[in-house]
């Protein structure tokens, strides 16, 4: 091997390294704080609405950005807007960590997620770009499994510091992170950029009003109800903001995103998968730290530990689906995929609605939960890839990122809400205990354990069955993630193209200004 092709492929093993780092600390934006919650409430003595918010600002900025700054990075070129978008997310994650107040930190959440959504598209094209159509599976491979495997490992990352400091060092250590990678990428990072390119103004405004308004009717759903006025008027501008959007996608000479290229059933069968299998598994990545963290009382970094088997599936997934790809599309490990989540997620189902879990046997269904994931999230990605012209990479990215997000969003209000409900139709208050505090009690799991902790009578009988009532409402969330995982497997089956397609390393993009 020459010396230049070996320069070649360390320069792009370089690249990946990189480029998967940034991904991974932008999928563990909300992750890793999740478990940190409890910590950031007594600090900045937090409500649980306020608890909602700095989870879901930056999911908000976050998906409503993600088309806007994908537009960009292919007008302006692909290096500066992932050093904008590095330089954005390093900076608000550091401020963060100084908050004095829940207010200001929901700011620099929502500060952080715009950053993210410049980073994200990039991390993806860029490898597509960079590596040779023989390699290049294998680069979406990889990208797929941090991809996956992002908000366990940040969920570690995050238990491991609350062991030794307080919760702001997780925030200023991801804001630090990236902050690092600002010089690799300035190195490694082509600018690949298309300077003739429309922005298309008008479809950047529409798709954030219809996106933010959409997830914040989404958000609003749990917290206050779909019947509150707010929530219905913000289904009703998401519903015509996004009208809007595609009218004038139709209308226009030079679109963002043809919306016509949804006709491909492959476009249309990619954006399923992802949109789904994110919203079982967004939803679990909330749910399931509180549940070893109140039911089998693990502590953070334990929790954050008992996790890691979701790699052990994810790993093994991700590898088949590469060698299934290649011999029979994407179809057919997209369908399997989702139908494997879809068991694992019944089988947790049936063993935490037993009641006094067997953990091994829960940790079975994490593992194909894992496993599916692993065997659907490439598939998915090579789908919208293939799907939109080569020289528009990283508006492809920016709608993978955004049947993600919006899809995980959805997962969390919907998986989220069916817990709650299923929490407090199965708790039972002690007689005599006041109104107050009996609503306290049905409301919150953790509050709940706070005051069974400081009863003078009966409180080891409340805490019980307080644990026995959350882990019922996960029951039902893993049922219905269950549910909806199977049939999407049947879906996509039914409606995915057949055979084995063009990949997206069999043709070479073609090639912008590098300037």
């Amino acid at each position: 091997m020459s010396s230049t092709a070996t320069e070649s492929r360390s320069r792009l093993r370089l690249l990946l390294i990189a480029l998967c780092i940034a991904l991974a600390l932008v999928i563990a934006g909300n992750s890793a704080l999740a478990i940190a919650l409890p910590d950031v409430a007594a600090d900045l003595d937090a409500s649980q609405s306020d608890l909602t918010w700095i989870i879901d600002a930056y999911a908000l900025a976050f998906a409503a950005l993600l088309l806007p700054a994908g537009i960009a990075a292919d007008r302006f070129g692909r290096r500066t807007t992932l050093t904008v978008g590095l330089i954005v997310f390093a900076a608000a994650n550091i401020l963060s960590g100084f908050s004095a107040d829940p207010e200001t930190f929901i700011v620099w959440r929502a500060v952080a997620g715009a950053g993210a959504a410049a980073v994200f598209p990039v991390t993806l094209s860029a490898l597509v770009d960079a590596y040779p159509s023989e390699r290049r599976a294998f680069a979406i491979s990889v990208w797929s499994a941090v991809s996956g495997a992002g908000a366990v490992l940040g969920t570690l990352v995050a238990g491991a510091l609350l062991e030794v400091q307080e919760w702001p060092s997780i925030q200023i250590v991801f804001g630090a992170l990236a902050a690092l990678l600002i010089v690799p990428t300035l190195v490694l990072v082509a600018e690949n950029k298309r300077p003739g390119l429309s922005l298309d103004p008008w479809a950047a405004a529409w798709s954030v009003i219809g996106l933010a308004a959409l997830v914040w009717a989404i958000i609003g759903t749990s917290a206050l109800g779909i019947t509150d006025p707010a929530v219905i008027a913000a289904y009703a501008l998401a519903a015509g903001a996004l009208t809007a959007f595609v009218v004038h996608e139709l209308r226009t000479r030079e679109p963002a995103l043809d919306v016509r290229l949804f006709r491909s059933r492959g476009l249309t069968t990619g954006s399923l998968i992802v949109a789904l299998q994110f919203f079982a598994s967004l939803g679990f990545f909330v749910i399931s730290p509180q549940y070893l963290q109140i039911v089998a009382e693990f502590s953070p970094l334990g929790a954050a530990v008992a996790l890691l088997t979701v790699t052990v599936g994810v790993g093994g997934g991700t590898a088949l689906a590469a060698a299934m790809i290649a011999r029979v599309g994407a179809t057919p490990p997209g369908a399997l995929g989702l139908g494997v989540m879809g068991v694992g997620f019944i089988l947790l189902a049936v063993v935490l609605g037993a009641g006094d879990a067997n953990l091994w046997i829960a940790g079975i269904g994490v593992v194909l939960f894992g496993l599916g994931f692993g065997l659907a999230i490439t598939p998915g990605t090579v789908l919208i890839i293939d799907g939109i012209p080569a020289e528009r990479r990283s508006v492809a990215s920016a709608v993978n990122d955004i049947t993600r997000e919006v899809g995980g969003v959805v997962g969390i209000a919907i998986l989220g809400s069916v817990l709650a409900v299923g929490y407090a139709a199965h708790v039972e208050t002690p007689a005599g205990v006041p109104a107050e505090v009996a609503e306290v009690i049905e409301e919150s799991a953790g509050a709940g354990l706070a005051i069974a902790e400081q009863a003078p009578v009966g409180g080891e009988a409340l805490a019980a069955d307080i644990r026995s009532a959350f882990e019922e409402g996960t029951a039902d969330a893993m049922r219905v993630a269950g549910i909806v995982t199977l049939g999407a497997s049947v879906l996509v089956a039914v409606i995915g193209p057949r055979g084995r397609r063009r990949e997206v390393g069999d043709s070479e993009p073609q090639r912008m200004s590098a300037q």
